[in-house]
């Protein structure tokens, strides 16, 4: 599970060290905090691309009073990883001749309950790895809770841009990326695929961003046959690796 350490002069010794910063996973700071180290911290956040997020005071005091027990905060915890993310390249290049390798890419999916869903589904079901936007959501303790220790097998990857990455995947990897939408043109289970592919699932109330959307190969539906209009984000994924991979 990850672990938070906090104080201002904790996360500053994190962040004037590349090994330290390699442990950040993020970086929460409580609303009107100010002062010169404040500014400082701020500005390393920035220049390395830190994923952080400022807080309000209520939230902030919950978070402080779950992790930092009896320990002045100063007003910033740092929430650190509990395990190494994968390299881009290292799990694309991986699959071997003939097999079907499934990933799922993350696009807007922020809930951490729905993160850990589609992992532990994704463990579990045969899927080989989650990309997920480096700015984007972070691997708090409730989504390795809610992975059931998936999140600790499964690997994860980081990445800058998901429409830049999809474009990758498609033209340097040759993988086949297929976007989860409700307007897809055909259903997910009348695909023949094979080989090297990418399921990307966008957040239940607003889908995929439209660059991302553009970028895919197809766009698939899963058939709604009762009166729900759309399933959860999780379901959705579970449903659509169970259904590739068992084509």
């Amino acid at each position: 599970m990850p672990a938070y350490v906090v104080g201002r002069r904790a996360a500053l010794e994190l962040l004037h060290s590349e090994e330290g910063r390699k442990k950040i996973e993020k970086i929460f700071i409580a609303h009107g905090v100010q002062g010169h180290t404040v500014d400082e911290l701020l500005h390393l956040l920035r220049s390395h691309k830190i994923a952080h997020s400022e807080l309000d005071r209520g939230k902030f005091g919950e978070l402080e009073r779950t992790v930092a027990k009896d320990i002045d905060s100063q007003g910033v915890i740092i929430l650190l990883q509990a395990v190494g993310y994968w390299e881009f390249e290292d799990l694309v290049d991986e699959p071997k001749e003939g097999e079907t390798f499934v990933i799922v890419m993350l696009d807007g999916i922020e809930d951490p309950h729905n993160i850990g869903a589609i992992i532990r589904s994704a463990e579990a079901l045969g899927a080989r790895g989650i990309l997920i936007p480096r700015r984007g959501p972070s691997m708090t303790p409730a989504v390795y809770k809610t992975s059931a220790g998936a999140a600790l097998h499964l690997p994860i990857v980081k990445v800058h841009n998901l429409a830049d990455t999809v474009e990758r995947l498609r033209e340097e990897f040759g993988f086949v990326c297929i976007g989860l939408a409700g307007e897809g043109e055909v259903n997910i289970g009348d695909l023949k695929l094979s080989g090297k592919i990418c399921l990307v699932v966008g957040s239940e109330d607003n889908g995929l961003h439209q660059l991302v959307r553009k970028r895919c190969d197809q766009l698939a539906k899963i058939p709604m046959l009762g009166k729900t209009e759309s399933l959860n984000a999780s379901v959705a994924a579970a449903v659509a690796i169970y259904t590739v991979l068992n084509q």
